[in-house]
C-alpha cells in the first residue's frame, strides 16, 4: 500500500472563519472514505466593530457610551475618562452583552465635572486597542444676577446688565412692559463677558422709556426670566424768579 499526503492551506484566514468545520473525502473507482470533521479557530486582537460616538447630553442626564468589540479570545473592555480608569466606585454602570460582543458605559447623572474624553480600552492576549469619543455637557439658561432700578436724567443713557449660564451659550432676549424691545439705533447690546450682556437705551425720554424692565435668557433647552428692574427718568424743569 502506498501512503500519500494531502493537505488544505486557507490563505488569510478570518476571525469570522472561527468554528468552521472542514472534512476531507477521498474516493477512487473502488470506493470513497470521509475524514472527521476539524474545526478552524482563528485568533486575533481586538477589532471594534462599533466605536463610541461623541454625545452631548444635558446635565443631571444620563450618557450611555456603546462598543462592539470582535476578538478571539473575548477581549477584556475598560472604559477611561480623561486617562484613569473608571471603576463602580465611580457611580457608573459597566456592562456587557457578550451574545453581541456588545460592551456599554452608562453614566446615570453627569455634571459639567464629566466633560472630557470618554476611551474604551480593548485587551487580549494578542493585543490592544482603544477609539476615543467626547462626552459634552449641556446645561438649561439661568439667571445669575438681579436687575438693578435705574434713576436718570432725561437724554442720558441708561444700562441694565445681566449675568447668565447655559450651555449652548443663551441669547438674551429684553423686555419692557411684557413687550420685547426691538433693537435698533435707539439701543444698544454690549457682552462684556462670555456670560454677561449690557441693555442699553441711548438718550432716555421720559414719556417713551419709563417703565419695568426685564430679560429672558433663552436656549435650546429652556428659557429662565429675570427680575423686573423700574427706569426712573427725571425731567427737565426750569426756574422762575419773581
Amino acid at each position: 500500500m502506498t501512503e500519500n499526503l494531502t493537505q488544505l492551506k486557507i490563505v488569510g484566514p478570518k476571525l469570522a472563519d472561527t468554528g468552521s468545520n472542514y472534512l476531507v473525502k477521498i474516493a477512487n473507482d473502488l470506493g470513497e472514505v470521509t475524514s472527521n470533521k476539524a474545526v478552524l479557530n482563528v485568533s486575533c486582537g481586538p477589532v471594534f466593530v462599533e466605536e463610541p460616538k461623541d454625545q452631548n447630553v444635558l446635565k443631571d442626564k444620563e450618557a450611555k457610551f456603546e462598543c462592539v468589540v470582535k476578538s478571539n479570545p473575548k477581549p477584556n473592555v475598560t472604559w477611561l475618562f480623561n486617562g484613569k480608569e473608571f471603576t463602580s466606585r465611580d457611580g457608573v454602570r459597566i456592562e456587557k452583552d457578550a451574545t453581541k460582543d456588545k460592551y456599554i458605559l452608562v453614566l446615570p447623572k453627569i455634571t459639567q465635572a464629566h466633560v472630557g474624553t470618554i476611551t474604551a480600552r480593548a485587551t487580549n492576549e494578542f493585543g490592544t486597542v482603544e477609539k476615543n469619543c467626547q462626552l459634552d455637557v449641556l446645561d438649561v439658561p439661568r439667571v445669575l444676577s438681579k436687575l438693578d432700578n435705574v434713576t436718570v436724567n432725561d437724554g442720558e443713557p441708561a444700562k441694565f446688565s445681566i449675568k447668565f449660564s447655559g450651555k449652548p451659550k443663551p441669547g438674551v432676549k429684553w423686555f419692557k412692559e411684557e413687550v420685547e424691545i426691538q433693537i435698533d439705533e435707539t439701543f444698544e447690546l454690549v457682552d462684556s463677558a462670555e456670560d454677561e450682556q449690557t441693555f442699553t437705551i441711548k438718550s432716555c425720554k421720559s414719556a417713551e422709556h419709563s417703565g419695568l424692565y426685564f430679560a429672558k435668557v433663552l436656549n435650546d433647552y429652556g428659557e429662565s426670566i429675570s427680575n423686573k428692574a423700574t427706569l426712573t427718568i427725571n425731567s427737565e424743569f426750569c426756574t422762575f424768579y419773581f
